[in-house]
């Protein structure tokens, strides 16, 4: 009851796991600057480590707070409310509503941004544009516009991302809809050119709907030029 007013970060984690190691000092280091700068928040680790001991050396590098290892029904119950099925994950909830009730799901794409280092947006809530490569959660749970061209000169994938982002803010009322780009060779952008059929390079930029959520459907433009009106 004491975090009822506070914003509620959960990290899942566990020793085992490098990526979840990994991302230890930078939390760390995170959650220490923002402490500095204000209260009106609180990190807690969620354990899946397989014994005390590890949970023990493993919290030990960790400068926030942590659920205890012995309240196993606990961290299942959590894990299953938020469909927790791979670590490491970071989301954020806001505070207890004053009427009661259960705590708003504010961010559940958390652990870029943290490790980014960009702690400004405090409480992070989520943008309808970004990245695809940071959009992994947003992929899954929504239907996105996505603009592919990974080959494109600086200038011309500046140009994207500002198009990508007026186009965002045009249909903001649009709560169902990601604007998205892919303009590195990352392994996500080479998955989604085989999923959507592309070929694996094109020297002019694509546009794709992408709804995985419906059965995985996905629509792709036939035009070349990408341009706020089309």
């Amino acid at each position: 009851s004491t975090l009822d007013d506070k914003y509620l970060m959960l990290y899942f984690s566990a020793h085992w796991c490098p990526p979840c190691r990994d991302s230890i000092p930078l939390l760390s280091e995170a959650y220490t600057k923002l402490k500095a700068k204000r209260d009106d928040f609180e990190l807690v680790f969620i354990s899946f480590d397989q014994d005390q001991q590890t949970f023990d050396e493993y919290f030990d590098e960790m400068t926030f707070c942590a659920l205890p290892y012995s309240e196993r029904e606990a961290k299942n119950g959590i894990s299953e409310k938020f469909g927790i099925w791979c670590i490491p994950f970071l989301l954020i909830l806001g505070p207890v509503p004053t009427d009661g009730g259960e705590r708003p799901i504010i961010n559940r794409s958390l652990r870029r941004i943290i490790e980014s280092g960009d702690l400004s947006n405090f409480p992070f809530c989520p943008k309808s544009y970004g990245a695809l490569d940071h959009a992994r959660s947003d992929i899954k749970n929504s239907k996105c516009l996505v603009v592919v061209h990974e080959n494109g000169d600086d200038n011309k994938k500046q140009e994207i991302i500002n198009m990508v982002k007026v186009v965002s803010k045009k249909y903001r009322d649009r709560n169902d809809m990601k604007f998205l780009w892919a303009l590195d060779h990352s392994r996500l952008a080479r998955r989604l050119r085989l999923v959507t059929k592309l070929p694996k390079r094109s020297d002019e930029p694509m546009m794709i709907i992408l709804d995985i959520p419906d059965q995985g459907g996905y629509y792709v433009s036939k035009m070349t030029s990408v341009t706020v009106e089309n």
